[in-house]
């Protein structure tokens, strides 16, 4: 394996050199110790075009003579993404919060799903009581169970509309993001970065 390498400067790399790295890295004559240079340079490359070329590469006959290309793929990814000023900090930890309100909406949507089939369940179960009821003293049962059915469908409204909030939060916060890197990014691209005491 070739030697690690510090953080590239981006504005030390014209298309010239873009366009000769895929050059390369699609060549049949291109040596594994000159592929595995490109790859690292490229790795330490924050540039959307190293990370399209790493992409890119990873997907060729050849991708598979660099052993360590998914861990170059995603050094860069953490580079390409990392914050660089106080903004693009704001802006990334908004991001991972967006994550978090969209695990806690999914959350609350399992609840209600529970809630909905102890509804379903309870209605099967009146039904039932229904036609026994002409046989034995139930109304207690019957109105138990009606009961409880007023309380699951009292819940589902009550996380229905704290889901509401969480969707609006979540769209507020996403208008919030000023940083062109962050503005489109999904949360889930983010889920392996952690940045100052996550």
């Amino acid at each position: 394996m070739v030697q690690h390498m510090d953080i590239q400067k981006p504005d030390n790399y014209s298309d010239k050199d873009y366009k000769a790295f895929r050059f390369k890295l699609g060549s049949q004559y291109t040596s594994k110790k000159e592929l595995e240079e490109i790859c690292m340079t490229l790795a330490h490359l924050p540039t959307k075009e190293a990370s399209e070329i790493l992409d890119e590469f990873k997907k060729t006959e050849r991708g598979g003579d660099v052993e360590w290309l998914d861990c170059a793929i995603e050094e860069n990814k953490f580079l390409l993404l990392s914050p660089e000023n106080e903004q693009e900090r704001r802006d990334f930890i908004a991001i991972k919060l967006i994550g978090e309100i969209f695990d806690k909406i999914v959350e609350l949507q399992c609840q209600t799903d529970g809630y909905q089939l102890c509804i379903i369940k309870n209605e099967i179960r009146l039904q039932a009581l229904g036609k026994l009821q002409s046989e034995n003293q139930i109304d207690h049962e019957i109105a138990a169970l009606n009961e409880v059915m007023k309380c699951n469908k009292q819940k589902i409204n009550d996380i229905q509309q704290s889901i509401l909030l969480e969707e609006k939060i979540e769209d507020e916060i996403r208008a919030s993001i000023v940083s062109e890197k962050y503005k489109k990014l999904d949360p889930m691209d983010l889920v392996d970065f952690h940045h100052d005491g996550e």
